[in-house]
């Protein structure tokens, strides 16, 4: 899963979560020369060094929460899991972010991305579409997730979506 990719982690991060990584072909180095850095604590001394190098001022670098780890061991794919939900700010920065969604997807008992995927994962394929996040694919089937738009020139369906009622998901 991250043959030959070169990664620094914080002390703050678990042994279990290197061992992953060492396990899956990953390299640990320093987070000068590492492809990511994965910390799971932004005032852990070691993780503050980074955001205060020039390196991370000038956006050359970023810093991961380690629990992206986890979930890519879960799903058994990095494919499956965005990093960006990841991203670990400055403490200030974190704050902020708090202050208007709430909690960081780090900050859950089980990232709601994993439920999501678990539920998706174990839905029979065959079964009827999950209408919030259902796509119009084919021309002769008719859409479920949404009302499609009419070409507001002509007669004709544009094949846009417009939801009516967009599905609510809570990060």
């Amino acid at each position: 899963m991250f043959a030959n990719m070169k990664a620094w982690f914080s002390s703050s991060v678990s042994q279990s979560r290197r061992d992953f990584w060492l396990v899956e072909n990953g390299i640990i180095t320093g987070w000068r020369t590492a492809d990511y850095l994965f910390s799971d604590d932004a005032k852990h001394p070691d993780t503050l060094s980074v955001f205060q190098s020039m390196e991370y001022v000038w956006d050359k670098l970023t810093v991961f929460h380690s629990l992206f780890l986890s979930a890519c061991e879960k799903r058994q794919s990095t494919k499956s899991v965005s990093i960006g939900h990841y991203v670990m700010p400055p403490v200030p920065v974190q704050d902020a972010v708090r202050n208007v969604i709430g909690r960081l997807i780090w900050e859950h008992d089980e990232p709601t991305t994993l439920r999501f995927a678990d539920q998706a994962a174990n839905s029979d394929s065959s079964s009827s579409r999950n209408d919030a996040f259902s796509t119009c694919t084919s021309a002769s089937e008719p859409c479920t997730c949404c009302d499609l738009k009419d070409d507001p020139i002509g007669d004709t369906v544009t094949g846009a979506c417009q939801c009516v009622q967009p599905a609510k998901v809570c990060w």
